[in-house]
């Protein structure tokens, strides 16, 4: 009879043969499309130099190490009160220790006389006037030469001047010369040809008897036409036709009416009416 001796019972199947490990596949990691152009120096210094393009790079040196700030030589605090107040202040500036009675007095009514005006001067209206009557200012021509903004002043030559001249848009002199010229011998012509004649003619009665029987006999003649016309007026041509017709027969009986109201008639010739006019 055989003896097991089995000390470890911690048998498993299961890992006998090991699984492959699956393989993920990762995406690529993100890389913007700028990142070449940004690196390069020469294209990051043309960058920056666009970028200050407005208002430029501010320029300020360092201050050197030796100049280290010493006494009285920072900067002042800003003082409240106005040192012209004072009048010895003035006065010592000029080599005199104290001023006399007569400038002071004279320093004190300058003195009342500007806080009088500040006082009573109304500073807010007279800034507004000023600002209306202000001119507007004239900006420099300049021409861009590049899609960059870069300009340069306009060139003399290319310059349009003679549209800012005075003799722009008006007369030249010569012309207005020769107008008056003209104008002159026009009167010399009218004064030498004597009296002139009458621009109208008088029509004589039988001319007048005549017109009056041509005119009568129109207004006949149209009336006939206009009797003859269709009852129905269904169409627009018809409508037409029949209100020409009657306009016609009452200018007609307008002229007629004239011409027998009135025994006396000047006509006018046709050049010389309108020449009037």
């Amino acid at each position: 009879m055989s003896v097991i001796y089995l000390k470890n019972h911690d048998e498993n199947i299961y890992s006998i043969t090991t699984k492959p490990v699956p393989l993920v596949k990762k995406s690529p990691r993100y890389r913007s499309k700028y990142a070449d152009y940004v690196r390069k120096p020469n294209v990051y210094s043309t960058i920056c130099k666009e970028s200050h393009k407005s208002m430029g790079k501010p320029v300020e040196c360092l201050p050197n190490p030796k100049d280290f700030l010493r006494k009285g030589t920072g900067k002042q605090p800003h003082s409240r009160c106005r040192p012209y107040d004072d009048p010895k202040l003035e006065f010592q500036k000029k080599g005199t220790c104290y001023p006399t009675r007569d400038e002071v007095k004279k320093f004190n009514e300058e003195m009342k006389k500007k806080e009088d005006y500040r006082n009573s001067h109304n500073f807010v209206s007279s800034n507004i006037k000023k600002v209306l009557e202000l001119k507007s200012k004239i900006p420099e021509k300049k021409v861009a030469f590049n899609n960059k903004g870069d300009s340069r002043p306009l060139i003399r030559e290319v310059d349009p001047i003679y549209i800012y001249s005075k003799y722009y848009g008006k007369t030249p002199p010569y012309l207005q010369n020769y107008i008056e010229n003209q104008h002159k011998e026009h009167l010399m012509k009218r004064d030498t040809e004597g009296v002139e004649q009458p621009k109208c003619r008088y029509i004589t009665r039988e001319d007048r008897e005549k017109l009056l029987e041509g005119l009568k006999q129109n207004w006949e003649e149209l009336q006939k036409q206009y009797q003859g016309l269709p009852i129905l007026t269904d169409t627009i041509p018809k409508k037409i036709r029949k209100t020409k017709m009657e306009e016609d027969l009452k200018q007609l009986e307008k002229d007629i009416g004239l011409v027998e109201r009135h025994p006396y008639i000047y006509v006018y010739d046709d050049d010389s009416y309108l020449t009037k006019k």
